[in-house]
């Protein structure tokens, strides 16, 4: 009996870490959604783009979004546009917190994600697989849609039209 205690004890041990770790993987896609997300379409010539979205944690605790990646792009940071003196600038940042119960909006001239070294451009109408990464291994995998520059610029104009109305 005394061989077959620390066996077993063992086994729990490992089998309730297995479950720990489980329990935390599925806790960061349960408790994180992602809306009104996309990449900007490449400007021709370049290889590089930018990814926007809202991130909205709808657990107790905190989330830290740590990076991101996808099969479409070998590098992709968290950056973040600051005024400063009168001009604006782009930093990279190692990571975002999206505290409990809150959300975080990754958008133009402020946090968002620059996608690097694109091998080809990236077109209006296709979707962009994105891995986000959080603090702890955990990753939550989404699909972006390409939102072409002309369009998002029309469709602008055409909502502030429809306001003055």
């Amino acid at each position: 009996m005394k061989k077959f205690y620390p066996a077993f004890s063992l086994f729990i041990c490992c089998f309730l870490t297995v479950c720990s770790f489980s329990a935390l993987s599925f806790t960061a896609s349960a408790a994180i959604a992602v809306d009104g997300g996309y990449v900007r379409e490449t400007i021709p010539g370049t290889a590089i783009s930018s990814a926007y979205m809202t991130i909205t944690n709808s657990s107790d605790k905190a989330f830290t979004l740590t990076g991101a990646s996808s099969t479409r792009s070998p590098r992709i940071e968290i950056h973040e546009h600051t005024m400063s003196d009168g001009m604006m600038r782009m930093r990279q940042k190692a990571s975002i917190t999206i505290k409990g119960k809150e959300s975080v909006t990754l958008q133009p001239s402020g946090l968002h994600l620059m996608v690097f070294d694109l091998p080809g451009p990236l077109k209006h109408g296709e979707n962009v697989p994105v891995t986000l990464h959080f603090a702890g291994g955990q990753d939550v995998n989404i699909e972006l849609p390409v939102q072409g520059l002309k369009k998002k610029n029309t469709h602008q104009k055409k909502d502030n039209h429809h306001h003055h109305h």
